[in-house]
């Protein structure tokens, strides 16, 4: 059995190792003091467009790779750490001050909204005109590269974890919330979030793990995966705009898939991925 799971797993490292060989076409993108870098693959085959851009979400880039060489088309993935680390969240320098911001949350274009979702991590200075502009200048690239594509399937993962109390210094702890997963999209406690404000229908499969689960913006993609039992989200026609890629894919009328998996849940995303295609 275990000589099996090591042939298994020795075979999917190599042959994940023959997707990543393929150089990818770097873009570099500068933000502030600091240049970033959009990796784009393409192939072949099918007009969807994949994209990945919390680049701590490594499982998803690798289930992303493995359709990408399956069916075609273009991959997309976004470069910002360079200390040997993967982050979320983008940080960029500007005047001696640094910015954070999530690069999920910056496709919008209410510049109202775009400046709730840049903060200011150390230094003095403020989120004003031109570092909004900065940060748009990066959602604008990212865009350019996908516009002209009819299905968009973006690339995410969770952590999956429940409530809990984490501790905060010495003597304090504080409450950290569930993490996202299906039931965000759920009304709790008579209170309505943001997913579920922005919810049209909903399908849960008791059997499949609540951090696996797709969003989708068509009905016709929502009656496919209802169809085949698996976990969905329908967005509305009218959603809250947070500057994420789903709203702004709605709004261009681009049909957009949402794919979401536990980290590190590799081959649960590509089974996922593979059900929505075949």
């Amino acid at each position: 059995m275990w000589k099996s799971f090591f042939l298994v797993f020795s075979f999917i490292f190599v042959y994940s190792c023959h997707l990543f060989s393929q150089s990818p076409v770097r873009i570099p993108v500068t933000v502030g003091e600091n240049t970033f870098y959009i990796e784009t693959y393409e192939k072949t085959g099918e007009g969807i467009a994949y994209v990945h851009v919390h680049e701590n979400e490594t499982a998803s880039l690798a289930a992303g790779k493995h359709i990408w060489n399956q069916f075609g088309g273009k991959l997309i993935t976004l470069v910002h750490s360079f200390d040997g680390t993967k982050n979320r969240n983008v940080t960029f320098t500007w005047k001696k001050t640094v910015y954070k911001f999530d690069p999920n949350r910056i496709y919008t274009p209410d510049r109202t909204v775009l400046k709730n979702n840049i903060s200011v991590v150390k230094g003095r200075g403020e989120v004003d005109e031109f570092i909004i502009s900065e940060v748009e200048k990066l959602a604008k690239a990212i865009w350019s590269e996908i516009d002209d594509f009819s299905y968009i399937i973006a690339l995410h993962n969770n952590k999956n974890e429940p409530g809990m109390l984490v501790r905060k210094g010495w003597f304090s702890k504080k409450y950290e919330p569930e993490s996202f997963s299906i039931i965000s999209y759920i009304k709790k406690n008579d209170e309505s979030s943001d997913s579920n404000l922005s919810c049209e229908d909903i399908y849960i499969n008791p059997r499949i793990n609540n951090s696996e689960f797709f969003i989708v913006t068509e009905r016709r993609d929502f009656s496919l995966l209802y169809r085949k039992r698996y976990t969905v989200v329908l967005q509305n026609n009218q959603p809250v705009d947070d500057g994420s890629l789903s709203v702004f894919a709605l709004k261009n009328g681009i049909r957009y898939v949402n794919s979401e998996a536990k980290m590190g849940r590799v081959k649960e995303q590509i089974e996922m991925l593979t059900l929505l295609l075949e």
